[in-house]
């Protein structure tokens, strides 16, 4: 079965590679590059949820990356509560 964005119990969001826009953090040269595989993310690292400067859906880490996807704002909320 096919997905975009899951949850697992233990906290994890994984994000399929190809809904993945980038994976960025501001004021650095270089972005980080997602492999074919889905990025996973540990739920209790992600600050808030919001938009971009470009109206892109993004999970906005403590870390300070940027994660921007080509998902609806109401599953990326979703999958966010259910990780927590």
């Amino acid at each position: 079965m096919s997905y975009t964005i899951k949850t697992t119990k233990e906290g994890l969001i994984y994000i399929k590679a190809s809904s993945i826009i980038g994976v960025s953090r501001p004021n650095s040269i270089d972005g980080a590059k997602v492999s074919g595989g889905p990025l996973i993310i540990n739920a209790d690292h992600v600050t808030f949820l919001s938009f971009d400067t470009e109206s892109k859906v993004t999970y906005f880490m403590m870390n300070g990356f940027q994660i921007s996807m080509k998902i609806l704002f109401q599953d990326a909320e979703e999958a966010l509560q259910y990780a927590k």
